[in-house]
């Protein structure tokens, strides 16, 4: 255990001393992928999980912006003795296009975690977690539109696209918490995680790049009804450099043919800015979730009307060991 921390803290240390900066995916159903949010939760599930999404958005009104994700996470030193873990590490991978490639941005994050229990019975926990990136950005000036955006390798005009300085990799840390407890009626998680934001501010030049820090936290619940019926129950807050926003709602689950499988139906809000209807399905191995983004903002008073809509799956990898609640968030 001693080699075992040793290691930890030495990574820690290397990560830290080559910070840089990215930040989190925006997206409607965060629920789902905690890990991209928050890398204390990575590895520490009922199994070892693979996750992905995929979300337009504003569908409709051309091809602006599009994102998708891919996320493996699992839990080190298990036996079959103790399935339960100390240690987690994960995997995510985000692309997003602008203007349908014209802004290419691609990340690759690796985030370990470590979780101490509170009983012998381990369904309470605290977890701490550190996650490294790096992030790439490509624009591809035969797809721009308008002649004056684009002239002998500069950007004119550069409100209308993210300026690409001439270094397009850079480097990020994270850092998070997370207290967990599981039971074979209830499902809580509670965390916050930290980032580090490198943006340029309309320009091409590095030095003015502007560095912010992002803040993001959740809250998880899912309780056990009778007829075994659940209520599901998620609120977030994210300060961002584009904006600050809450995004809470909920979601019954229905039980199917047995208590572990189950369709959920429910409603999330993001405050001045959508209202979004949200179905998924938990089956066997496999989570399903749709939602579309019904926004309340100016952009419906016009004759556009813009489309959004997320798709998620994700599927566990492996034999699952516990008797406690089986949960969408797990």
């Amino acid at each position: 255990m001693k080699k075992y921390i040793f290691y930890i803290v030495l990574f820690f240390f290397s990560l830290y001393s080559n910070v840089g900066y990215t930040q989190t995916p925006y997206n409607s159903q965060g629920f789902m992928s905690t890990q991209y949010f928050n890398p204390a939760a990575v590895g520490f599930g009922m199994n070892d999980r693979f996750q992905s999404f995929f979300r337009t958005q504003f569908a409709g009104v051309g091809d602006p912006y599009n994102t998708a994700g891919v996320a493996l996470d699992f839990g080190l030193f298990k036996s079959q003795e103790n399935p339960s873990n100390n240690f987690g590490y994960g995997i995510q991978g985000i692309s997003e296009k602008v203007l349908n490639g014209v802004l290419q941005t691609n990340s690759i994050t690796n985030s370990l975690a470590y979780r101490i229990f509170f009983n012998d019975k381990q369904t309470s926990y605290f977890a701490l977690g550190i996650g490294y990136s790096i992030l790439t950005r490509t624009l591809d000036a035969s797809l721009l539109s308008f002649g004056d955006q684009y002239y002998s390798g500069r950007l004119f005009i550069p409100s209308s696209l993210e300026a690409i300085s001439k270094y397009p990799t850079k480097y990020s840390t994270n850092a998070g918490f997370m207290y967990g407890y599981q039971s074979e009626k209830s499902f809580i998680q509670i965390g916050g995680s930290e980032f580090l934001v490198n943006r340029t501010s309309n320009t091409i030049i590095p030095e003015n790049e502007t560095q912010n820090y992002q803040f993001s936290s959740l809250f998880n619940l899912e309780y056990q009804l009778e007829d075994n019926k659940t209520i599901l129950i998620h609120a977030d807050y994210q300060n961002r450099l584009e904006k600050e926003y809450f995004y809470a709602g909920a979601a019954v689950g229905v039980p199917l043919n047995n208590e572990m499988n189950r369709a959920y139906f429910g409603c999330f809000y993001r405050n001045k800015d959508a209202v979004i209807p949200y179905i998924g399905l938990m089956y066997n191995r496999y989570k399903l979730g749709l939602t579309y983004d019904i926004y309340s903002n100016s952009l419906t008073s016009s004759n556009l009307r813009p489309q959004t809509i997320e798709f998620s799956l994700s599927t566990s990898l492996g034999r699952r060991h516990s008797e406690n609640l089986k949960s969408l968030f797990d």
